[in-house]
């Protein structure tokens, strides 16, 4: 029996449900996907590094791009609708993880107190990064407003604001899908004027797509004393080294990247492939795992010191922008960056770790669970 031929980016994590589904799987790192891959090829799932246009699907039999991406930028939507290929995206399947790396940076920058007390922070884009993000920074006391043109309303305590208004903000954190669709491109929207609007003490953060901004204005933030976190570049996988200094944590767009969303970012993809090859077998949920489990004694504590304790213990942000600092050091070249982005060692997720606190104040574990984590006593 025949069965469909699926390439697949060598980079995309072949879980459990895809490996038992009836296809023949074809791995091919995502920069090197070309015309002579897809010939008699019927599914295509794959990253935001390969562009998928006329020119890649031309002569193909591809009835399916799925891409384990939020962002669907780097695909020609219109040509696929046009010629009637499916295409599903792993939307919100990494929402969780960004959030915590947003978290990690503003913990890491010594804003998290502050954050507490109730500080601004400006979120640009509404979307699952957004919501996730959002609702974690409301419950832990901060004051969070919203610009994203394409909603109306948010949830409680998320106040939607022009784009200036999320600039002038303590904390700026950039979550908007990246298109040039009118009304309300994204692409570029923050030029040197819009970043002008920024507080030269401000944090800002961009953990969505890298061309949202300006070079430009990167620069510009920088010079003025912006501290800027960067884990989406403007020209990536090229990365100006002039930029890199100026920035105060520095990664290879691995925001996203933990076991649960690297798992969920395939899982997504499943169904709406089984539909588009009319496959019928059934598959079920696997367990994604043990969870880190950590035990502590905050009963010395002050509710700020025993969640500054907690967070030294799991983050991961000064030790990644070292080891990405050093790589980058030795060979600054696309491939280099895009290698770093492959082989980066996978974070915990925040869900997946339990903390067991022992005579802690309710307050505190409160706090706890509101940047996400397992907390029992």
């Amino acid at each position: 029996m025949t069965v469909p031929k699926v390439v697949i980016d060598s980079a995309i994590l072949v879980t459990p449900r895809l490996s038992a589904l009836p296809i023949e799987l074809i791995p091919i790192a995502g920069r090197q996907i070309g015309v002579n891959d897809l010939k008699d090829v019927h599914a295509l799932l794959t990253r935001t590094v390969t562009r998928v246009d006329a020119h890649l699907l031309q002569d193909s039999r591809i009835g399916f791009v799925g891409t384990a991406s939020a962002g669907t930028d780097h695909i020609d939507t219109r040509y696929l609708s046009e010629h009637a290929i499916s295409l599903a995206s792993a939307a919100g399947c990494n929402a969780a993880a960004v959030a915590d790396y947003v978290l990690d940076a503003i913990y890491q920058c010594g804003r998290l107190e502050s954050l507490i007390s109730g500080a601004t922070v400006g979120l640009v884009g509404y979307g699952a990064v957004g919501r996730q993000l959002a609702t974690r920074l409301v419950r832990l006391g901060a004051i969070v407003k919203v610009y994203d043109p394409l909603i109306r309303e948010a949830a409680a305590d998320v106040h939607v604001c022009s784009l200036s208004e999320a600039l002038s903000c303590s904390i700026v954190s950039l979550h908007a899908a990246l298109h040039s669709d009118e009304p309300y491109p994204s692409f570029q929207m923050l030029d040197s004027e819009a970043a002008a609007h920024v507080m030269s003490d401000a944090v800002f953060i961009n953990a969505g797509r890298g061309g949202l901004v300006t070079e430009e204005a990167l620069h510009r933030m920088g010079d003025r004393g912006v501290t800027l976190v960067l884990d989406a570049w403007p020209d990536e996988p090229n990365l100006p080294s002039a930029l890199l200094s100026k920035v105060a944590f520095a990664t290879p767009h691995i925001a996203g990247y933990t076991a649960t969303s690297k798992t969920n970012a395939t899982d997504f993809l499943i169904e709406p492939l089984k539909r588009a090859l009319n496959l019928t077998c059934a598959l079920h949920q696997t367990d994604l795992g043990e969870t880190r489990r950590i035990v502590m004694d905050l009963s010395e504590e002050t509710d700020i010191g025993g969640l500054m304790t907690v967070m030294a213990a799991v983050t991961r942000l000064a030790q990644d922008d070292s080891e990405f600092r050093q790589a980058w050091t030795r060979l600054p070249s696309p491939d280099n960056f895009e290698s770093q982005r492959t082989n980066y060692r996978l974070r915990d997720q925040y869900s997946d770790v339990t903390i067991r606190v022992e005579r802690a104040s309710t307050k505190l574990q409160g706090l706890l669970s509101a940047l996400g984590f397992d907390v029992v006593t």
